[in-house]
């Protein structure tokens, strides 16, 4: 998939920023693992279950959806490098009562650019249980 198909499909799919859908640049995940409150991938993914579900597009400039890509080259979890599954892994263990049920992560390399996307799929927090995250 090429740039312009991957951002084409964005728009069609996640085509605004509402309470079930957030993009974010993140640039570089190396620190947006980290649970600093407000200001990484655990936050969000924590507010997002606790509203309704949804979806969080990693790699996008706010308000624009334009794609700058996401470098996971120096992100490890346990001292492997990561990837969408270990990335998953690492959700469930920071964020309380987050359910694995419904969580993914989609990545998209584009062809052409070799910008990295991640779609992280997030399921609705348990009845009467709020996901915390862990900082």
């Amino acid at each position: 998939m090429t740039e312009f198909e991957l951002q084409q499909y964005l728009l069609r799919e996640y085509p605004q920023e509402n309470t079930r859908c957030e993009w974010k640049e993140f640039k570089n995940l190396k620190n947006s693992f980290c649970g600093d409150e407000k200001d990484d991938v655990i936050s969000y993914v924590s507010a997002i279950a606790n509203m309704e579900g949804g979806h969080l597009v990693i790699g996008v400039k706010d308000k624009s959806l334009e794609i700058v890509g996401t470098d996971i080259s120096r992100l490890t979890f346990n001292g492997q490098p990561a990837n969408p599954q270990s990335a998953t892994f690492k959700l469930t263990e920071q964020c309380t009562y987050l359910s694995s049920e419904g969580l993914s992560i989609e990545e998209f390399v584009t062809d052409d650019t070799h910008k990295r996307v991640w779609i992280i799929h997030i399921p609705k927090h348990l009845p009467r249980r709020p996901v915390l995250a862990q900082v």
